[in-house]
């Protein structure tokens, strides 16, 4: 790209022309069109990006080129084999796949912001239970002349997406986790434990170290990324051999698993308590990373009673909870 131009101002034609040419401008620009770019580099094929669209293939293509037109720079490298960004296009992917993100975050908050007295919505996964109500309540309790909090279960791989979407407020989330979109701060950092069969030859000991289970079979988290499947086997900090065991959604299916014999797991301490379930052992193990509890809200929030909980759930933590 020449020096000082900028990604939509005047750029050499799409087509190949020699001469600059200068497109429709970014006020030609609208946010179908994007979405359209975001399926095809998706895709990397319009057929199929049509087909996800449900618009013709001729419409898509005629919508894509009109798009490149206004932007004036070529945004797709198009074979027969397949299609592909450009370096423009890349950047321009990235960009439009979070603006697309936002417009529908804003949407949501809009519509529960008409909703008669709408309640803060905090969420967790099931397993956080505890946090939450806790830090819900004592919010409500100290601050009874604002807009109430509600505490709200969540699958947690739908967790992060909702609070981009505007779908809840406020997130309790383990680290590691998709942070793209949002801010956080980390409420606490605890140690994680070994979840062993009652039976197991380590289950016996007062503490163990991570190499001792090298070989083992650990329960997998689908959907998870290579930094989230990392941390929840284990291998974050160092490399150890281990053999994928079933892949689970919660706490208590691997607890289940684990007294079955089925597969070990490693857990947040407040997670297991001092009673874990029966047939499961919870045993401190040197070599594993440890567990941020972060409370997290999207990164273009400007609500008050978000910040206001967030202030909440620091202060809270900070004097009252101990892990």
């Amino acid at each position: 790209m020449e020096k000082g131009k900028s990604l939509f101002g005047m750029h050499p034609c799409p087509q190949g022309m020699g001469a600059p040419c200068q497109g429709g401008g970014v006020n030609d620009i609208d946010l179908r069109q994007l979405r359209y770019f975001v399926a095809v580099a998706e895709e990397r094929n319009f057929t199929r990006a049509a087909s996800r669209l449900g618009m013709t293939q001729p419409a898509l293509s005629r919508a894509i080129s009109a798009l490149e037109h206004s932007v004036g720079v070529p945004l797709l490298v198009r074979d027969h084999r397949d299609v592909r960004p450009t370096a423009a296009g890349r950047v321009l992917f990235d960009e439009a796949r979070d603006l697309d993100d936002l417009v529908r975050a804003a949407v949501t908050r809009a519509v529960r912001a008409e909703q008669e007295a709408p309640c803060l919505r905090v969420t967790a996964r099931g397993c956080e239970i505890e946090a939450l109500d806790h830090l819900v309540r004592a919010y409500n309790t100290s601050h009874p002349g604002e807009r109430p909090a509600e505490a709200v279960v969540i699958n947690w791989q739908a967790q992060t997406d909702a609070l981009r979407d505007g779908k809840v407020d406020v997130g309790l989330l383990r680290h590691p986790f998709d942070d793209r979109g949002l801010d956080s701060d980390v409420l606490w950092t605890e140690p994680r434990v070994a979840l062993l069969p009652a039976g197991h030859a380590l289950a016996s000991r007062t503490v163990i170290d991570r190499a001792e289970l090298a070989g083992e079979t650990i329960a997998t988290w689908p959907g998870t990324t290579e930094a989230e499947t990392a941390h929840w086997t284990g291998t974050d900090l160092a490399p150890h051999d281990w053999r994928p065991g079933p892949a689970l959604q919660d706490m208590s299916q691997l607890t289940a698993n684990v007294r079955l014999a089925r597969t070990i797991g490693f857990a947040p301490l407040s997670l297991v308590g001092d009673s874990p379930p029966a047939g499961v052992v919870a045993v401190p193990t040197e070599g594993l990373s440890g567990s941020r509890l972060h409370v997290a809200w999207a990164s273009t929030a400007t609500s008050p009673d978000i910040a206001r909980f967030v202030r909440h759930a620091a202060a809270y933590v900070a004097e009252i909870w101990t892990v």
